[in-house]
């Protein structure tokens, strides 16, 4: 996918977070950027590309306090880094129209991105 046909520009996250399949409970890998439609992840392994998943993010822990918050994900597409001992996956967001998925994205967008929320809207 090349940026013209992206609907929200991409933000840079201040922590990579840790990601699981909450159906396989396992690791999937961490977060490399968001935007308000989907996120990059780096992984050890492929994804499967089509796939619906349900997915567990591990925020940090305040106040000793273990905070997680799940999403909907669909993988659009899947393939080798620069790195290739890692694989990139990229993400778009489904079910937002959901509450509880809207205020996760939210959480993320708004607590754990680099930048003001206006840079979104920026296009100049």
């Amino acid at each position: 996918m090349n940026m013209d046909s992206r609907f929200f520009r991409r933000r840079s996250i201040a922590i990579h977070f840790r990601v699981f399949d909450e159906t396989t409970e396992q690791f999937i890998g961490r977060i490399g950027d968001i935007s308000q439609g989907g996120f990059l992840l780096y992984g050890p392994k492929r994804l499967e590309v089509g796939k619906l998943y349900r997915l567990r993010v591990d925020l940090p822990e305040d106040g000793g306090q273990r905070e997680a918050i799940s999403l909907t994900a669909k993988a659009m597409w899947s393939g080798t880094d620069v790195n290739p001992e890692f694989f990139c996956s990229g993400f778009r967001f489904f079910e937002l129209d959901r509450p509880q998925n809207r205020s996760a994205l939210e959480t993320l967008l708004t607590r754990f991105t680099v930048g003001s929320e206006n840079d979104e809207d920026d296009e100049d």
